[in-house]
């Protein structure tokens, strides 16, 4: 029977293998034969269910460039558009009309997100929804008009005065 390794090495074991060291590679790394390393993993798996799932997850992240608080912001996200009653995929179509209307008039991501963000701030200050800005301002338009055509009237008895005034004087 081998020496016992100690919980150190055997936790290192595990935590290469869980990032994707191939297993032949990780008994040079701890100084330790391959049977200890193929009987350390499967002593994990035992313990911990799916392990494997975990370790292909770890491997995909890993690849990809992802930490833990990438991961856990998506499923934030998830757990956000759930609570909206959406999905990923519809998500997924929004981000990408929003994307191909930014690309065909020639504005950035941003600018358009930062433009639905102003809006959604007026409709707010002025008490409405955001669908209806369009009509409040077609009113306020039609509104700016009418007091137009009022203070042309008004100049214009002004001018009557002023010319009766200066012509009685």
């Amino acid at each position: 029977m081998g020496r016992r390794i100690p919980k150190e090495i055997k936790d290192n074991v595990l935590d290469e293998w869980l990032y994707g060291i191939p297993t032949n590679m990780i008994p040079t790394c701890n100084g330790i034969g391959y049977g200890s390393v193929y009987r350390i993993i499967e002593s994990s798996k035992s313990k911990i269910p799916d392990l494997d799932v975990f370790r292909a997850v770890a491997v995909k992240m890993y690849k990809d460039g992802l930490s833990l608080s990438d991961v856990a912001s998506g499923i934030r996200i998830k757990n956000f558009l759930l609570q909206m009653g959406s999905s990923e995929i519809e998500m997924e179509r929004l981000l990408t009309d929003i994307d191909i209307h930014s690309f065909k008039t020639n504005q950035t991501f941003s600018n358009f997100i930062k433009e639905i963000h102003e809006i959604h701030r007026f409709a707010s200050g002025h008490g409405i929804s955001i669908h209806q800005v369009d009509v409040y301002v077609e009113g306020k338009k039609k509104e700016l008009q009418t007091l137009q055509i009022e203070l042309d009237k008004l100049k214009s008895l002004i001018l009557e005065k002023k010319i009766e005034y200066h012509g009685l004087g």
